[in-house]
């Protein structure tokens, strides 16, 4: 009888958890100001920077010659051998590095929608990895973020929970340093010590040995595995990605955690989840389940970190869950303060206090604008005559023409931001499943309303949200400024609070889809929008909209659409997502205040 194979080698003694991580150099003022601004646009005015990093001092002075260019060359390649920790960032440094996270993903974004409408031949074989273009490009043009530094612990603008659909995208953003490898590290010859170390994981669960149970991970190594197979056909060896977690442990270093997940709501059928930092605890080597020599790392969550994203995702799974079998939930006022308005219960949570609010008002789903010669006048001309789905020779697309193509793919996910988006209305020929109608067939993601002690009452959703996603309208009570409309005098202003004013949102759809930072030559001309004629009263009738907090920050933004004929004066407020919204993220607009 063959004997029982030999229990596994630890490699390492584990380390007190405790125990104070070593300290890095913090990184190069100016180093770090390079980095910070290279994935902005041009377009767009750089914001202050945080007040312990100084502008570069060559920043005003004249072109160099090839000689400084020379040597600025040689000294940021220097630079880029530096091994960092950034910590203790103010409020105003969090929010600076949130903004620059956002117009790197937005960039990202809008080169990947750019390639994917591009002759699919040459977008690299039958698989068309845009997303691999997409940031081949950004490299090229010095957009990733932190390329110039290795930064260990916490990635600056980023948060637990965000999620992504693109492993690329991890790369651009300085979370995950390796494209296709699972293990991220600093090579040894960076380190002080001589030995490469750790920085980041991918978790996909895709091998034999993986035991994952949230905050405790247990890590298969990389290595030794055919593709799409979870058993090992050959020994895994103490190299490359897998010598760096061993001594991530030997050394304390603190490991960023991604997990992957299969995704039917994916345009890549994946979701990559940041769930915050974790400890090595344990470094063994041995026989794994099929038999073969495998590496494995006992990962613990470090405490004190917000709660982990992909906990959010069963959570908001098990409210759905709930909401349908009509069981209100502990701290549930409301399963649904639309009552029955829209596609999907909106719900009211309060855990906080007693304040029951938001029904006191009459839910209305959609504003009623008002009937105005114009409008009559355009009633008289028929829509388009498409009798099927509208495609290029729509009288109605035509008019998004001017800008780059349709206005959405077909998955209904806006292209482009613009002035004013065209869809077909009711005096076209073509059914409401047309790609141009989107916004007119409701909302297709649940949100909830939920007290919270940082903005009152918020929303969140509780599915998850692609990029350029339609979400929801604004509705009130319609205040026409048309001196001759005949309606009732305007109320006073000093109300801000029930009176939302369509001209005061930044235009925040100049951001989404613009690629002028790697193309300036492809920037649109939009025709002149003379802007909205009217105010919403919320005082008396809203809807779950009028709940979405401020952000200078946001992740949505505010679209104008006009459906067929519809007076250009009175376009509807559409709201779009901005970038990926995992499961109970709050949404966040900017409405321009102070």
């Amino acid at each position: 009888m063959a004997s029982p194979p030999p229990p596994p080698r630890l490699l390492t003694p584990k380390p007190d958890p405790d125990a104070p991580l070593p300290p890095l150099p913090y990184p190069d003022p100016n180093l770090v100001q390079s980095m910070l601004f290279s994935a902005q646009s041009p377009q767009a005015q750089p914001q202050a920077p945080p007040p312990h990093i100084q502008p570069p001092a060559s920043a005003s002075a004249e072109a160099p010659s090839g000689d400084e260019k020379n040597k600025k060359k040689k000294k940021r390649a220097r630079a880029s051998q530096e091994m960092v920790r950034i910590t203790n960032l103010s409020i105003a440094d969090h929010l600076h590095y949130r903004s620059l996270v956002r117009r790197a993903r937005l960039t990202f974004e809008a080169l990947r929608a750019i390639y994917q409408r591009q002759d699919l031949a040459t977008a690299g074989g039958i698989r068309n990895r845009f997303d691999l273009r997409a940031s081949s490009k950004m490299l090229s043009k010095g957009l990733w973020m932190h390329r110039d530094i290795r930064t260990v612990g916490s990635i600056p603008g980023l948060l637990v929970g965000d999620s992504f659909f693109y492993r690329a995208e991890l790369c651009v953003l300085g979370l995950h340093t390796a494209p296709q490898a699972g293990i991220g590290y600093i090579p040894a010859s960076i380190v002080d010590q001589g030995h490469p170390v750790a920085t980041s994981i991918v978790s996909s669960g895709g091998y034999l040995d993986d035991e994952d149970s949230g905050d405790v991970l247990v890590y298969s190594g990389s290595g030794g595995r055919l593709r799409n197979r979870l058993d090992h056909s050959a020994d895994q060896t103490l190299q490359r990605g897998n010598l760096a977690l061993h001594y991530s442990c030997h050394y304390g270093i603190e490991v960023r955690v991604i997990r992957g997940h299969a995704c039917d709501h994916s345009p890549s059928s994946k979701v990559y989840v940041y769930d915050g930092l974790y400890r090595v605890v344990t470094s063994t080597f041995g026989p794994g389940k099929s038999g073969r020599d495998v590496c494995k790392f006992k990962l613990v969550r470090i405490p004190g970190q917000d709660d982990l994203g992909s906990k959010a995702w069963h959570t908001a799974a098990e409210l759905k869950d709930a909401l349908d079998s009509k069981i209100r939930p502990p701290k549930y006022i409301s399963l649904d303060i639309a009552k029955g308005k829209e596609p999907f219960r909106v719900p009211l949570y309060n855990k906080l206090d007693d304040d029951r609010s938001p029904l006191f008002y009459d839910y209305i789903a959609c504003p009623d604008f008002p009937t105005t010669q114009q409008l009559l006048k355009r009633q008289t001309q028929r829509g388009c005559h498409c009798a099927e789905l509208c495609g290029s020779r729509c009288s109605c697309e035509r008019k998004n023409r001017g800008a780059d193509g349709p206005v959405y793919t077909s998955d209904g996910i806006l292209l482009r931001g613009r002035p004013l988006v065209y869809e077909c209305g009711p005096l076209c020929g073509c059914p409401m499943t047309c790609p141009n109608r989107v916004t007119q067939q409701g909302m297709k993601h649940r949100l909830e309303v939920f007290r919270s002690k940082e903005t009152g009452w918020g929303v969140r959703t509780l599915d998850l949200i692609q990029p350029g996603a339609f979400i929801c309208e604004y509705a009130g009570d319609v205040l026409s400024l048309d001196s001759h409309s005949g309606d009732a005098p305007l109320p006073p202003m000093e109300d801000g609070s029930s009176i939302i004013d369509p001209t005061k949102f930044p235009e925040r759809w100049r951001e989404w889809g613009d690629a002028s930072v790697v193309y300036p030559d492809r920037v649109p001309h939009f025709p002149l929008f003379a802007g909205a004629r009217y105010r919403l009263d919320v005082s008396q009738r809203r809807n779950v909209a009028c709940y979405i907090s401020h952000s200078c920050s946001p992740n949505v933004f505010l679209q104008y659409v006009i459906r067929g004929n519809e007076d250009e004066s009175y376009p509807h407020m559409m709201v779009f997502a901005m970038e990926t919204i995992p499961p109970m993220r709050d949404l966040s607009i900017d409405y321009g205040l102070d």
